[in-house]
């Protein structure tokens, strides 16, 4: 009976010291798969001492990881770094292995801290480096799995942005050249016109002046079925005129009793612009053309009239000149 009793308690101890051995590893087991367990990023902080974060990738973030003497951190990236630069060196060291960055300590100062710049070519990521108990080691700040996030647009972002810059250079640069050349062809057209006009010319050079202004139809010409009535006004007075508006007619009418002379009068449209409501200085001298074409003279009119109306100190005055005859040009 005292046998029997003996290996029951020996059997009973064996038991305990059994479940013991296996409970504790155990108990860290199932302990370390809860701080294996992913942390989002509002529950990052190192209040919960987690081993390995796995967090999304924003901007205005700056990445903590912790460290330890004795203990080597990694950085896991979604692609290989670029450029990783490390500001305290004196108190951490880096490696790069593709993807991972893996930081130690080499320094057993706890207050020791670093910024850690990784440049990537979707972007720039800020960790900050501290040294921290062992309990508090950040193992993996795990970043990898954010390409298709902020990076993948910031990554179009500049792509686009560079290409946007070549693309502007480079039209830039065209425009520039058809600029050059439309100028060019510009000036050639103007002088090749100068000579045709010069060519077809017949000079007017009839005057009329009032209130001491002065206007002068000098010539009149053609290029095809385009007139160009050529015409100076002159400010021979100390007064600022305002030149209001200027309006071309066809003259018409008449008979062989009375010379054929006209009694009726159409308006022909000036094609090209002319001053409205622009003022001069006194004693100045302004030239310019008007042109204007064969297909809206009205009727049989063989003559034109020009009439500029001008102000000057308050008073409206009418320029005009009639008889401008278009016989053989």
């Amino acid at each position: 009976m005292l046998k029997f009793k003996y290996y029951t308690v020996s059997y009973f101890i064996y038991i305990i010291l059994t479940i013991f051995c296996i409970s504790a590893p155990a108990v860290a087991l199932i302990k370390n798969s809860f701080s294996l367990e992913y942390s989002s990023l509002k529950k990052y902080t190192f209040k919960n001492r987690k081993s390995i974060h796995k967090l999304n990738i924003k901007q205005g973030i700056v990445y903590k990881l912790n460290t330890a003497p004795g203990f080597v951190s990694v950085i896991t990236l979604p692609v290989i770094p670029l450029d990783v630069a490390l500001g305290n060196t004196g108190a951490f060291s880096e490696q790069v292995v593709g993807r991972q960055i893996f930081i130690k300590p080499v320094t057993y100062d706890v207050r020791a801290t670093s910024n850690l710049e990784i440049y990537t070519k979707f972007g720039l990521i800020n960790v900050l480096l501290r040294i921290k108990s062992p309990k508090s080691v950040t193992y993996n700040l795990d970043i990898s799995g954010t390409v298709k996030d902020v990076f993948a647009k910031n990554y179009i972002k500049k792509r686009i942005s560079v290409l946007k810059g070549k693309l502007i250079k480079e039209y830039a640069l065209r425009d520039l050249l058809l600029t050059k050349k439309a100028l060019r062809l510009k000036a050639e057209k103007k002088e090749i016109m100068g000579l045709i006009l010069l060519i077809n010319r017949t000079k007017i050079n009839k005057s009329v002046t009032k209130s001491g202004i002065t206007l002068t139809a000098i010539s009149i010409s053609r290029i095809k079925n385009l007139y160009y009535i050529g015409y100076q006004l002159t400010n021979n007075s100390d007064k600022d005129f305002l030149l209001r508006n200027i309006y071309l007619f066809g003259e018409y009418g008449g008979n062989f009793f009375d010379g054929y002379a006209p009694d009726r009068e159409a308006v022909i449209p000036i094609i090209n612009d002319t001053p409205h409501n622009v003022s001069y200085m006194p004693y100045k001298i302004i030239k310019n053309v008007l042109i204007f074409k064969k297909s809206k003279i009205t009727g049989r009119s063989n003559n034109l009239k020009i009439s500029f109306h001008i102000l000057i100190g308050g008073k409206l005055i009418k320029l005009k000149i009639n008889g401008i005859s278009i016989n053989g040009i």
